[in-house]
């Protein structure tokens, strides 16, 4: 009988230490999670119509809603142009600003990186002047090339649609983090964009 108390008085302390050192742990990890993060970025940006390319440059808030789940806002600025080497003269010139609010997925994370999924709804302002050959509809506003027959079109127009994401963050410490982005944006009237970006935030 005295030896089952003193195993069950030795039980009893180990599940109590065992208990002690997960309050600990569970305590030291939850003074490194930071449910807010902001980054920003710039990278490479294609216009799948016209063979433009620019410059995309983005800020964007991201709210942890569960450990996997995340709730992201973002701002981007688009700036690209086509070059005709023939002319010796820009053909295009497009400047987009972009507002999207997306939810993210952690595929895949560890204390070092992750990687999310990315998608949800976005609207664009579009401003564009493209130099075009022959007629145009009427009603168009234009600008005289030097080249009789050719103007430059300009547009000005809102968008509506969505953007896909897949972006993954690797952490320099408990809050800094620099990353890479790949995403799409697809809208009811214009040109689709594909971007490839570097990102730098912080979380608090």
């Amino acid at each position: 009988m005295k030896h089952v108390n003193v195993l069950s008085n030795l039980l009893l302390k180990s599940i109590l230490v065992g208990f002690f050192f997960l309050f600990v742990m569970q305590g030291a990890s939850a003074q490194h999670r930071y449910p807010n993060h902001f980054r920003t970025g710039v990278g490479f940006a294609y216009i799948l119509d016209g063979d433009n390319s620019g410059a995309l440059f983005s800020q964007q808030y991201t709210r942890e809603l569960t450990d996997h789940l995340h709730f992201a806002v973002s701002a981007e600025y688009l700036s690209s142009s086509r070059y005709d080497k023939q002319i010796q003269l820009f053909t295009s010139r497009k400047a987009f600003v972009m507002f999207d609010a997306s939810l993210y997925y952690d595929l895949y994370e560890t204390t070092k990186y992750t990687i999310k999924l990315g998608a949800g709804p976005a609207v664009r302002r579009r401003s564009e002047l493209d130099l075009v050959r022959g007629e145009v509809p009427e009603g168009t506003v234009t600008t005289p090339s030097n080249t009789p027959g050719d103007v430059f079109v300009h547009i000005r127009e809102k968008d509506f649609g969505g953007k896909a994401v897949l972006e993954t963050d690797f952490f320099n410490d408990n809050r800094l983090f620099f990353g890479m982005r790949a995403a799409g944006y697809f809208y009811n009237e214009g040109t689709s964009i594909f971007a490839l970006q570097l990102n730098m935030g912080y979380s608090f």
